[in-house]
């Protein structure tokens, strides 16, 4: 990743200062329980017994249910590989491919969201997240993978441009 980004400690998020946020987010009453029950858990694993016990509606289904990796789980991902996900939201598809051994960069645009992200990737070394928008990033790394899961159909909310799924994925 470019030298602009810089590492708050304390969210264990990359950012950089001049990167517009976006105001995506599932409420502060939702992210909020997310975070908490994140950072009061031992075992933030994606099949944790302790997150699936948390499970207590729709959106925290959502983010702690392990069914989310079936996504990737036939795609064979590993310590070879370096994998970008844009829009990672909050790490539930993060944290899989980091327990994969893979190298990810993951980057969401929500800085709240970024970090519920990191603290639910927070055991894993191989596991970066930044926070800035998919339009502005700086980016000079190659990778094997790239994720866009629930990206593309917000396209159009977020990115200023006549054709904004083309433009994000002439981006990728």
């Amino acid at each position: 990743m470019n030298q602009s980004y810089s590492f708050d400690p304390k969210s264990r998020v990359w950012s950089r200062p001049i990167s517009t946020p976006l105001p995506y987010s599932d409420g502060d009453e939702i992210e909020d329980y997310l975070l908490t029950t994140l950072r009061s858990v031992e075992d933030v694993s994606s099949q944790s017994s302790e997150l699936i016990a948390a499970i207590k509606d729709w959106p925290s289904e959502y983010h702690f249910s392990p069914a989310r990796h079936n996504l990737l789980r036939f795609i064979n991902i590993g310590p070879a590989h370096r994998v970008l996900e844009l829009g990672c939201g909050c790490g539930a598809i993060t944290r899989y491919l980091g327990e994969r051994g893979a190298q990810v960069m993951a980057v969401e645009g929500n800085l709240r969201r970024a970090e519920i992200a990191a603290e639910r990737c927070r055991d894993l070394p191989n596991v970066q997240v930044y926070c800035d928008n998919l339009v502005d990033l700086i980016m000079e790394d190659r990778f094997d993978f790239v994720t866009l899961i629930g990206v593309l159909e917000y396209a159009p909310c977020f990115v200023m441009n006549a054709d904004p799924v083309g433009h994000v994925l002439s981006l990728v």
